[in-house]
Formats: structure tokens, sequence, C-alpha cells
């Protein structure tokens, strides 16, 4: 799952290295703050209505990342103690094992077609790894309580995207802002002044665009 989570990381490291692109420290100071916390830029550029609706949103994107990923483990307990009680598995197992119980009758079954494929390093130990399902209800119900887990803890990697979302927009939002409070120096101008030398005196003209 943390390889999923990765191209967020990456996009993340990529924007903030490319912060001082930006114009004006304050533009700078505003996008890592909200960066990091959306809605601080914002608040600290007094627009407290934008700062409440980033935190509200992260908070909210947050708790449901939470709350998916703790209702996908309760569902992966659920289908666990039912593959126990039901199916007569017994001791800790991974997912992968898990899938081969909610998709076949017995250890037996996966082991004979697993043999007929010539692939001997799939094979389970019939007295460790051993499970049988009385129905095929029994299996279904197995796999139907395991897919609905899945789906659950999969949606908790949108979530963490969206939140990763608020924060890069919240940090580009609270930049520009910064950027158009600041005062824009002119690009054009000229100047003229006097100065005195040894030998006499002079004009200094300067042009700078």
């Amino acid at each position: 799952m943390l390889e999923r989570f990765r191209p967020v990381a990456t996009t993340l490291l990529f924007l903030c290295l490319g912060v001082p692109a930006m114009a004006g420290d304050k533009g700078q100071a505003a996008f890592l703050k909200s960066l990091v916390i959306p809605g601080w830029g914002q608040y600290e550029l007094n627009r407290p209505r934008h700062a409440m609706a980033f935190l509200g949103a992260d908070l909210l994107l947050i708790g449901s990342a939470l709350s998916l990923n703790h209702h996908g483990q309760q569902l992966r307990d659920n289908y666990e103690a039912f593959a126990e009680s039901n199916g007569g598995v017994t001791g800790s197992h991974g997912k992968e094992f898990y899938i081969d119980v909610a998709n076949w009758m017995s250890v037996f079954d996966y082991n004979e077609q697993r043999m007929a494929e010539r692939n001997f390093s799939a094979l389970y130990d019939t007295e460790t790894q051993y499970w049988m399902w009385s129905s095929e209800a029994e299996r279904a119900r197995m796999d139907d309580m395991r897919l609905d887990s899945d789906r659950s803890l999969n949606r908790v990697i949108y979530a963490v995207a969206l939140v990763g979302v608020n924060h890069l927009v919240s940090a580009f939002h609270a930049g520009r802002l910064a950027a158009q409070t600041d005062r824009v120096e002119p690009r054009l101008g000229w100047n003229v002044s006097p100065e005195q030398y040894r030998d006499g005196g002079g004009v200094h003209f300067s042009l700078w665009w």
C-alpha cells in the first residue's frame, strides 16, 4: 500500500523544490505554510473564510481516510474469523492466503490445480495451511466479505491522495494571494543626480528596466 502513496509524495517534494520560482519571500512563506497546514497561509493573509474552507476540507478528508481504514480492518478481522470458524483455518496468514481460501473449496483442490500446472512452489502445507468449506455458499460469503474489506482499504488511498491535492491547492492559492497583495516595483525608470569630483562636477544618469 505504501507504494501507492509514492507518486503523491514525489509531487509534493517536486513542488516544494520549485517554491523559489514564486515571486517574493512573502509568497514563498505563504506557499510553504499552507502546504504544511492548509489554510495557514490564507489566515495570515487575512482571508479567514478561505483558511477555514481549506482546513475544513483537510480535516474531513483525513477523518474519512481514518474511518475507511478502520472499517476495512474490521471487515478483514471478520472474514478471518469467518474462515476460522467455518473453513477450518488456523493460525496467522497473509492476504494472498485468504484470497485463495475465498476462491477454492479446499486446500486439496487448490494444491491439485497447482500440481497440474507443475507450480510446486505454490503448494500449501495441508496441515498448517488447511481449509475446507462445507458448502459453496459459505465460500462465496467469505469472498464477498474479503472484497468488501479490500474496497474499503483501497478507498483509503484515494482519500489520502485528495488530502495531498488539498494541500497543494491551498499552497498555490496562498502563494497567489500573497503575490497579489505585494507591491510590485516599477520595472522601467530613470534617475538624474549631480556628482562632485576633484576636478569639477558632473551629472549621473541611470536607467533601469
